[in-house]
């Protein structure tokens, strides 16, 4: 099914009305880990590691949810499927290269479960709980399906890689569709007994298409796909949301673990709301939210805004005007640091290629300025950053000038000597910190691949290599996003301005101690939520 753009309306100016409501009822991200949307930055099969994905559902009711697999580079779709939850149920999935795990006929990456909660399809019961991940939304030529001479399916080649190896790294997002009527025949056969679901075959019969030239009824195979997919549902109660999720980043040979939670999202959708759909759909997505309006907290005050459609709501939600985290490049204990930098929106803010969510030849969406096309494989974003260590040392020292190493505040900067900046090409990008001017052919703790040109220069495509001065062993860096804002307003001319990008991640870092006696593993590793300030204007009119 034709992935949905946004309307022109949207694109044409991000304008709404501003209104007051409370969080409860605006998109928001739950502090306390709860939502209708659940956000994980990043998954990778890559170089040995497997990431382990649970979603967990902590209400008395059953809930229909989508579950979506995002490859890194362009966020194109590699796998979703449905998931039906009993109520307090959990389902939990690993993500792997199922070629390397010796899955026969496998190819490359994809998701394994020993899950029994009802799936559709139902990759546990009819698949032996393996299902390798896709290059559809990538890789699938022009096809001319009636024989007509013309093309009715345009393609989704994008320009960028198009082997299953692109699958191999991205992240994932959780949509909840809808809660289940109690006690109804849908209710029932999700429900577990003795940790068994009543018959995932019935939920996945319903989706199945039916007999030609008939009508199906209630229950009967093929009703929610041709019929009322709400059919089982508590439409009165819509979407409750209750959705907690994280995700555990493993390499079994290397002795590592890393593990981080999902962002919650809440408030996604209006009371009552459902939007329940078909297994092999790309909707609902993140476009497809029907509450408007964000509340966002800036300088500890709530900043209320309605917005004329979705993500940009979700964007304000997730949008940082500075972004910043600590490194460590110890080399005395082994010490690496990645960052995780996702943007889980950008897809529809620049993708303009071939089965992308934008038109082609449109202009990118604020607050992103380059748009992704089938002739530039890439959209990239220049961005602004300083560093520090751990003493305060902010500028690069010279023996010859010890001036150079200053104390902190610094003073203003020099006209024509803006900060160091570079760019984040990918949605899901890996920068890989370092101070003495290596480029590995993968990351030592994500294992992203360095991509490069048939010239043999590094591709817009590979992991980001920021590279310290030598001295800055461990410290912080803070990204400035200040360059970059959406807009809304309202029917009086009011204008309010968001700074910043939307964005979720994580720093990871390791450690080794090779002098632990009795050749005992001695690998230690963590992860760190990004932290950052927000930042939004009001200008009224005349």
């Amino acid at each position: 099914m034709k992935r949905k753009t946004l309307t022109t309306a949207v694109m044409a100016g991000l304008t709404g009305m501003a209104g007051m409501m409370s969080v409860a009822n605006a998109v928001n991200v739950n502090p306390d880990g709860l939502g209708q949307v659940l956000l994980y930055p990043y998954y990778t099969a890559r170089g040995g590691n497997d990431t382990l994905i649970s979603v967990v559902n902590t209400t008395s009711a059953g809930k229909a949810v989508k579950i979506r697999f995002i490859e890194a580079l362009n966020s194109r779709e590699v796998l979703d499927f449905n998931i039906y939850m009993s109520p307090f149920d959990v389902w939990t999935g690993a993500i792997s290269d199922l070629e390397e795990d010796g899955i026969p006929g496998a190819e490359g990456p994809g998701i394994i479960t020993a899950d029994t909660t009802c799936t559709a399809p139902y990759i546990f019961g009819d698949q032996d709980g393996v299902q390798g991940f896709l290059d559809f939304q990538y890789n699938s030529a022009p096809v001319d399906t009636d024989g007509d001479g013309e093309d009715d399916f345009a393609g989704t080649i994008d320009g960028g890689p198009t082997g299953i190896e692109r699958a191999a790294s991205g992240y994932i997002e959780i949509i909840e569709m809808g809660t289940l009527l109690a006690d109804s025949d849908v209710d029932v056969a999700a429900e577990h007994v003795d940790g068994v679901p009543g018959d995932c075959d019935f939920l996945v019969d319903l989706w199945r298409t039916p007999v030609p030239g008939t009508t199906p009824a209630e229950g009967e195979l093929g009703f929610w796909k041709t019929g009322d997919t709400t059919f089982g549902f508590d439409t009165d109660q819509g979407a409750i949301g209750g959705l907690f999720g994280g995700a555990s980043i493993i390499n079994v040979a290397e002795g590592t673990m890393f593990s981080y939670n999902a962002t919650a999202i809440d408030a996604f959708w209006t009371a009552g709301s459902t939007n329940h759909t078909d297994p092999g759909d790309l909707l609902p997505s993140l476009t497809s939210g029907n509450n408007l309006t964000s509340n966002v907290f800036v300088n500890g005050a709530v900043e209320t805004i309605t917005w004329a459609g979705n993500p940009f709501a979700i964007n304000a939600t997730l949008t940082l005007a500075e972004l910043m985290n600590e490194y460590t490049l110890n080399a005395a204990v082994g010490g690496r640091t990645e960052w995780v930098l996702t943007f889980p929106t950008k897809r529809f803010h620049v993708d303009t290629a071939p089965g992308g969510e934008l038109a082609a030849g449109s202009d990118p969406i604020a607050p992103f300025t380059s748009a992704w096309t089938v002739d530039k494989p890439n959209s990239c974003d220049e961005q602004t950053f300083a560093f520090w260590d751990r003493e305060e040392l902010v500028d690069i020292p010279d023996p010859g000038d010890p001036g150079d190493v200053i104390v902190s505040p610094p003073p203003p900067p020099t006209p024509g000597q803006p900060d160091p900046g570079f760019q984040l090409c990918r949605e899901a990008n890996v920068i890989r910190f370092s101070n003495d001017g290596s480029l590995p052919v993968e990351t030592e703790v994500l294992k992203e691949p360095l991509r490069t040109d048939g010239a043999g220069e590094v591709d817009a495509l590979s992991y980001t290599n920021l590279n310290l001065p030598a001295e800055f062993v461990s410290g912080w860096v803070r990204f400035n996003f200040q360059g970059f804002s959406s807009v809304a307003g309202d029917a009086n001319g009011t204008a309010t301005t968001l700074t910043g990008l939307p964005v979720v991640g994580f720093s990871a870092n390791t450690f080794t101690n090779g002098t632990t006696l009795g050749g005992v593993l001695s690998n230690y590793g963590g992860t760190f939520t990004h932290k950052g300030t927000r930042q939004s204007s009001v200008v009224s009119p005349d």
